[in-house]
This record gives C-alpha cells, sequence and structure tokens, in this order.
C-alpha cells in the first residue's frame, strides 16, 4: 500500500505513469486538503462533515501516487439516468499544484473511464464551473463536448449562503 500523506514535493519520475487506485472508505480524509484547495471558501470542518455524509451515499474516489505521495484525487459516483443509462459522474479532479502539467489529471480520468466500463457504465459525465477555463481545455482534449448547463439554486436563507459556488 502506499504511503498515504498528500504531498505537493514536486515532481518526480512518472516515466511509468501514477500509479492509481481506488481509495477505501477509511482513507478518503486524504482527499481533503485537495478539496480545501479547490474549495479554499468552505471550512475545513464543513468539508470534513459533507466527506462524512458524501460516503452514505455511494462516494469513491480514484488516488494517483508518485513517489510514495498522494498527487491527485479524482471523485466518483455511479447512477443510471433516462437519458443515457448507467454512467459514472466524475467530480473534483484535483493535481497538487507542483504536480501539474506531468499527465496525472489524464491518468486519472482515464483509469475512470476504463473502471467505468467494468461497472457496464454506458457514459462520463462532468460538471466544471463556467469560470474553469483550464478545465474546459483539459476535458475538450480528451475528447468530451459541452452538451448542457447545469443549474442550481440556493435554498438556504439569504444570510446563510456562504461557500455557495459561483456557478
Amino acid at each position: 500500500m502506499e504511503h498515504s500523506r498528500a504531498g505537493d514535493a514536486g515532481p518526480g519520475d512518472l516515466r511509468a505513469g501514477p500509479r492509481i487506485r481506488l481509495l477505501n472508505d477509511d482513507e478518503l480524509e486524504i482527499i481533503l486538503p485537495f478539496v480545501q484547495a479547490l474549495n479554499p471558501e468552505v471550512a475545513p470542518g464543513t468539508l470534513a462533515a459533507r466527506l462524512k455524509d458524501m460516503r452514505k451515499n455511494g462516494y469513491g474516489c480514484a488516488a494517483a501516487y508518485a513517489g510514495g505521495r498522494c498527487v491527485g484525487v479524482a471523485s466518483l459516483w455511479f447512477g443510471t439516468r433516462f437519458w443515457c443509462g448507467r454512467y459514472v459522474d466524475i467530480d473534483n479532479v484535483i493535481v497538487a499544484e507542483s504536480w501539474r502539467g506531468q499527465g496525472i489529471g489524464q491518468a486519472l480520468i482515464g483509469w475512470i473511464e476504463d473502471y467505468a466500463r467494468q461497472k457496464g457504465c454506458e457514459k462520463v459525465v462532468l460538471d466544471a464551473y463556467t469560470t474553469n477555463e483550464r478545465a474546459h481545455a483539459f476535458y475538450l482534449r480528451l475528447g468530451y463536448r459541452i452538451v448542457g448547463l447545469h443549474f442550481d439554486k440556493d435554498l438556504r436563507p439569504a444570510g446563510d449562503q456562504k461557500g455557495a459556488a459561483d456557478t
């Protein structure tokens, strides 16, 4: 088993590519520093509480390891919808900043696609914030296409909407 620390110590030798695997339920807390970097406006305790709730609802996470460190994560959820059949929903693809540009994000997506095929999925779906142009370019390069808009509505009282994503 790999060392369980998240790391941003910098790129190493990735000629063989990162080692990717699904995290066990008791390892999921390793992702919190990654998720915090993507959601700095959300308190760490709130993220930990949400992760605990997500675990009860079928949440899974693939992690990429290089040099004994976790250097990237990608969340996944499985479901079935009328319009597409069985699918995997990829969420929160995050690579440690100093490891970006090393093919880790692409390797994570490829691993999830293969895993989803093994699980009988017909589609991969994902959301990216409208302001995240780097993510748009990344997914388009991997063959994804933009097919719709994701809408949301905050149901909390107006004064209690801290941390709402700008989507």
